[in-house]
């Protein structure tokens, strides 16, 4: 009898087994014992979406296959999805920015630099610029390599052209004319935009004087046979404070005007900190190269302004390396010299920068730009830069041709101002006048530089 009882219970406990359900049981020592059987080992599952595991618990089980209890878990909050903000004619507005207030739909921003550029380019046009400088912030963050970077091999997107060159027209902010007004890009009908009248550029050549070549070597310690940007911007009135804003590479003084600058970043540190240390600013080019200043010599402005010399240069002494085949204002061809006037230098000065605040932004209104020839002496200056020879220039000892070609360049300065290397040297000139006029205002220019990324 006690076999068979044993033999029954054995088989009981095998059936609940097989089908998964709690065994209760009797131990030797006549405790119960509870167990748990699970039948089936499965893989990890990927999690499904809630409603689709909703629809999962309410399915009845297959005929012939047992029902699983599956243990309900208590639901976890859903996270309440945040609202976008409505955005204009139906686009995506740019993030706000951390640290600066985000102006009602309507209102008028209260940032100077954005209230500029929503008077010249509208409120869309504001908005599209916006978009535009995340994405290029987007972007450097990917790297940026040479013109055969692979994106797919070294993540490198490839250069567009010269990233750090100067635009001073065709981007969103320098890119207008003075047209009364242009096409939207969204509605493609026109709306006034703020006229931006173009600085009057005036250009001369004169006879230099004893005392202009006195003068000169005295400033610089020789002749520069080369280029110089003189001069301290006037016109901005009293700065108190200054500072930098990276979303459009601009200087805001005391909140109440914006001065754009049209040159790279980088460079614009640069010259705030060569020019807290030395007002010069310029290169001389002959047997010896010197760069003025503290302009660091390896430096892309040194290089640009030799450059522009050399573009210069090459009409005034109708040398026709630089300029061979080139087109020159007014169908005008240099001449060499015919006289045997001996060794003379070119001398080219960009000053008179003059600045005008007119709603609220820093607009150049003026600028010059003066040629001079020197004859030079055989001897040298301790750094190997050009001496002036003072009984030729008082005897007005120059050659004729020479003198009708600088004369040429002086006058058709606005011709040759097409040319990007030119105009890059009138960029350079502006802003480094600009940054001596906030350096007479007593602003810490290192500590400017240091605000201003350079990466």
């Amino acid at each position: 009898m006690v076999r068979l009882r044993v033999f029954g219970l054995v088989c009981l406990v095998l059936l609940l087994a097989a089908i998964g359900h709690p065994v209760v049981a009797s131990g030797a020592d006549g405790a119960i014992v509870v167990a748990q059987y699970d039948y089936t080992v499965s893989k990890p599952r990927k999690p499904k979406p809630p409603a689709q595991q909703q629809q999962q618990e309410q399915e009845p089980a297959a005929p012939g296959l047992p029902t699983q209890v599956r243990p309900r878990t208590s639901p976890q909050p859903a996270p309440q999805a945040v609202s976008p903000q409505p955005a204009q004619s139906g686009r995506p507005q740019p993030a706000p920015q951390a640290g600066r207030a985000q102006p009602a739909q309507g209102a008028e921003p209260t940032d100077v630099a954005e209230r500029v550029l929503t008077r010249r380019l509208g409120s869309e046009g504001l908005q599209q610029a916006l978009r535009r400088i995340e994405n290029i912030a987007a972007e450097a963050g990917s790297g940026r390599g040479a013109p055969m970077a692979d994106r797919w091999f070294d993540g490198a997107s490839r250069r567009t052209g010269d990233d750090d060159a100067v635009r001073p027209g065709g981007t969103p902010f320098f890119g207008i004319r003075p047209e009364t007004s242009a096409p939207t890009p969204v509605t493609g009908r026109t709306r006034p935009q703020t006229i931006v009248p173009s600085p009057v550029t005036s250009g001369g050549y004169q006879r230099a004087t004893v005392q202009d070549a006195k003068r000169t070597t005295g400033q610089y310690g020789s002749i520069p046979g080369g280029v110089v940007l003189e001069g301290i911007g006037g016109g901005i009135g009293t700065v108190k404070k200054v500072h930098y804003d990276r979303r459009f590479n601009a200087f805001i003084l005391d909140e109440r005007a914006v001065y754009f600058m049209t040159i790279p970043p980088k460079t614009v540190a640069l010259l705030c900190l060569a020019i807290a240390k030395d007002d010069k600013v310029g290169v001389s080019l002959g047997d010896t190269h010197i760069v003025y200043g503290a302009v660091p010599p390896e430096s892309d402005l040194a290089m640009d302004l030799k450059i522009a010399d050399r573009f210069l240069g090459d009409i005034v002494f109708a040398s026709n390396r630089w300029t061979a085949g080139y087109r020159f204002a007014r169908g005008f061809q240099p001449q060499r010299d015919t006289g045997g006037s001996g060794r003379v230098a070119v001398f080219f000065n960009v000053n008179g920068f003059q600045f005008q605040v007119q709603q609220e932004e820093v607009r150049l209104t003026g600028v010059r730009f003066d040629v001079r020839l020197l004859p030079l002496s055989d001897s040298v200056s301790a750094q190997g830069g050009h001496l002036p020879d003072l009984d030729a220039i008082s005897r007005g000892r120059v050659s004729a041709q020479y003198e009708a070609n600088a004369r040429h360049v002086a006058e058709e300065i606005g011709y040759y101002r097409r040319e990007r290397i030119v105009d890059r040297t009138f960029a350079y000139g502006e802003v480094a006048a600009l940054i001596r006029a906030l350096k007479q205002a007593g602003i810490d220019l290192p500590a400017l530089a240091r605000s201003i990324p350079t990466s």
